[in-house]
């Protein structure tokens, strides 16, 4: 590299280095774990689970534009979305694969209020589109059902940031399919599009 180019790449890298933190295009990147409910988690095939459990885990990349707007990838997962297994008539059913997949792209926007040292609150509204995958088999293949349908997503919350780099984030997100059938339709359990509640809280990094 000739002087001339390692001078201005010098000059460029130190521009950046002392431009203040809200000019700059922050990675925001969350674990989380929480729990589903409403809607299809709720339906009567979640009520006649034996060992019900909506416990929810994934986690989300936002890339910020001065803090105020972003987009967002974000992916979450329910390994028993309707339960253990189910008792029907005082018959124990065993399922041996049931859960829930979300994975979508959101655009968000917030408003950051925060000090000079990067702590302080931002509460935002978030929404898009992507996949949701269902997947339930009960043993002995008495019922069957795996389905990618897309869906969207659309909730809000607030991210506590403690420091700079890290924050806590509490977030609420419905989610739901735009067509397609559901588990509850193939039991004729409950009619209508997939759909549920997301509460998770988490750990924010910035960076």
């Amino acid at each position: 590299m000739s002087s001339r180019r390692l001078f201005a790449a010098s000059v460029i890298a130190a521009a950046y280095a002392f431009l203040p933190a809200a000019a700059r295009a922050d990675v925001l990147l969350t674990p989380f774990v929480g729990g589903n409910f409403g809607g299809s988690a709720s339906a009567p095939l979640a009520d006649l689970a034996g060992d019900p459990s909506r416990t929810t885990f994934g986690g989300s990349v936002a890339f910020m534009s001065n803090g105020i707007f972003g987009l967002e990838a974000d992916l979450g997962y329910t390994p028993r979305f309707f339960g253990r297994d189910l008792d029907v008539g005082n018959v124990p059913i065993d399922i041996v694969r049931n859960n829930v997949l979300t994975a979508m792209v959101n655009l968000t926007a917030g408003v950051p209020l925060e000090s000079h040292n990067g702590t302080g609150i931002r509460p935002y509204a978030v929404g898009g589109i992507g996949v949701i995958r269902q997947q339930f088999d009960v043993v002995g293949g008495l019922a069957s059902y795996d389905a990618n349908d897309i869906g969207f997503d659309v909730g809000g919350g607030v991210q506590i940031f403690v420091s700079r780099n890290v924050g806590i984030r509490g977030d609420v997100r419905h989610f739901r399919t735009l067509g397609g059938n559901t588990v509850i339709d193939l039991l004729d359990l409950q009619p209508g599009a997939f759909n549920f509640t997301r509460a998770t809280v988490g750990v924010t990094f910035r960076y």
